[in-house]
């Protein structure tokens, strides 16, 4: 009998993280703005996984999308579940389209040891040219880079 796949095994990209003190609330359970903080570490683990694919030290990853940044512009969550104390979370995110300045993100939260997913969600992104501090159309080094991780699941309209 086969194990079924661990339900993050969607997201191109994961990471783990360990649910700390300074995570909770006064019921005991992280933080409901915490989640928003867990989605954070998602997109960084996502442009260290592209800079990784493009040979590079992901302490380096600036280098490959020249002043490139996105902001984030808006953001949706639904809760499912509570994180406690001690708990390994698996944070998977995956972007689904890129519009000129736009990125779309999903992004979901599970108990790595129960497997229950935690919360889910979206967030929108706009590109920004870090020189200028305006937005500008999304890297093309990047929208390949994220097209190899992504594959056919990846929508992009220039």
């Amino acid at each position: 009998m086969s194990q079924s796949p661990a339900p993050w095994s969607a997201f191109p990209v994961t990471v783990e993280t360990v649910v700390r003190w300074r995570d909770l609330d006064a019921y005991n359970h992280v933080n409901n703005s915490v989640y928003l903080n867990y989605f954070e570490e998602g997109r960084i683990a996502y442009y260290f996984k592209l800079a990784e694919i493009a040979g590079l030290p992901a302490d380096n990853n600036h280098e490959i999308f020249e002043n490139f940044s996105t902001v984030l512009a808006g953001t949706n969550i639904e809760f499912k579940g509570q994180g406690r104390l001690h708990d390994t979370l698996v944070i998977g995110i995956r972007y689904t389209s890129i519009r000129k300045i736009f990125l779309e993100a999903e992004y979901a939260i599970y108990n790595k040891k129960t497997l229950q997913l935690l919360a889910k969600g979206t967030s929108s992104q706009v590109a920004v040219d870090l020189k200028k501090g305006k937005p500008v159309r999304v890297s093309h080094e990047f929208i390949e880079l994220a097209k190899k991780l992504e594959g056919a699941d990846l929508s992009v309209i220039q």
